[in-house]
């Protein structure tokens, strides 16, 4: 038997220019690694000519995707503790209120003291400082929508996963996450967004008689207006449009489009004889899957229906209690009718047909 050969691809023109962008990233943070390497540097010399233009682009679009990366670590992180914990709600909660209410100039004394004491001879804790000026402008609402996701998740949801036995850690990965993306991801470009307001604030500012400035768009079009150049004003507002619009098309738009598999579908679930007799339909069940991404809504349906409280009663011969070892030989005569314990408290292992 001949080995099959398949025939050698070609590469389009999608091929050329995803490598290309890969490249282009690659060479960003490259180069933003080394900026935050170099010696330490007061007031950086602005260039206000178009060719260094681009790279003061990336520098800004480093600090903004840096400073969005730590928000959403910072937020799982939040979310997580705050809807596990009623003690930890209630400190959490009101803290992250405070926090949201102080404006992003009265973190900047602080940050930048701090920092530069840290790092007295390197340009890292300034990096750091505006990096940190950003995330203040974008976490607190990707923290309280991972929060509210996690409140709003249905329970039979989180019933199937512990019957199927799975571990903490697992559950948080293949449900809670996916179940908040969508809200992650919409929240993203909103902070995104936020933290372009203070893009001139975070990298070029003044205390007391220090004038601390870093390279990027920001600085450019603050020494542009300090020095009254209208031509290099319009130029960094048009790199700053080309930024956004880049950003929003190969970023957020695969993203928006790639969560749309981990909505939360509500599909009616099979009627019971109570909502039969009313002529309502039984309550919804979610159709999600966060092991695999998949809508189709019949697996958690059907672990719903088996470990929620089911308004249907299952056959007698197929009734198996698991919390108690009265009924463990209801397999052949139906001894789990005697069973003492309450209906709730039985876990169903089989509904047979």
């Amino acid at each position: 038997m001949k080995p099959l050969r398949l025939p050698a691809a070609q590469p389009g023109l999608a091929d050329i220019a995803i490598l290309c962008l890969l490249g282009g990233v690659i060479a960003a943070v490259v180069a933003f690694a080394r900026e935050f390497q170099a010696p330490f540097a007061q007031a950086v010399q602005i260039d206000l000519r178009p060719a260094a233009l681009p790279r003061y682009t990336l520098y800004s679009l480093s600090r903004g995707v840096t400073a969005l990366v730590i928000s959403y670590v910072f937020a799982l992180a939040f979310g997580w503790s705050a809807a596990k914990s009623r003690a930890a709600e209630r400190l959490l909660l009101p803290l992250l209120d405070i926090l949201q209410s102080i404006p992003v100039l009265g973190f900047l004394p602080g940050l930048v003291l701090g920092l530069m004491s840290l790092f007295p001879t390197r340009n890292v804790g300034l990096e750091l400082a505006a990096i940190l000026m950003i995330f203040t402008a974008q976490a607190w609402n990707l923290a309280l929508s991972f929060y509210n996701s996690l409140k709003a998740l249905p329970q039979p949801l989180r019933d199937a996963c512990k019957v199927a036995g799975w571990p903490p850690g697992r559950t948080f990965r293949q449900l809670e996450v996916p179940a908040a993306a969508q809200g992650l991801v919409w929240n993203g470009m909103l902070s995104m967004a936020g933290g372009w307001f203070f893009l001139m604030v975070n990298e070029a500012f003044r205390l007391g008689d220090h004038d601390y400035r870093l390279p990027g768009i920001g600085s450019f079009m603050s020494v542009a207006l300090d020095q009254g150049n209208v031509r290099a004003m319009a130029l960094a507002i048009a790199a700053m449009v080309i930024m956004i619009v880049c950003v929003d098309q190969l970023l957020w738009r695969p993203l928006v489009v790639w969560v749309e598999k981990f909505r939360l579908d509500p599909t009616v679930g099979p009627a019971g004889p109570r909502a039969r007799s009313s002529g309502r339909s039984a309550p919804s069940v979610p159709s999600f899957c966060g092991a695999h991404g998949s809508r189709s809504s019949t697996p958690w349906r059907e672990r719903s229906a088996w470990c929620s409280r089911s308004r249907r009663s299952p056959p007698p011969r197929r009734l198996a209690c698991g919390a108690c070892g009265c009924c463990s030989r209801s397999w052949g005569g139906g001894s789990g009718a005697s069973c003492s314990l309450p209906p709730r408290s039985r876990l169903y292992a089989s509904w047979g047909p």
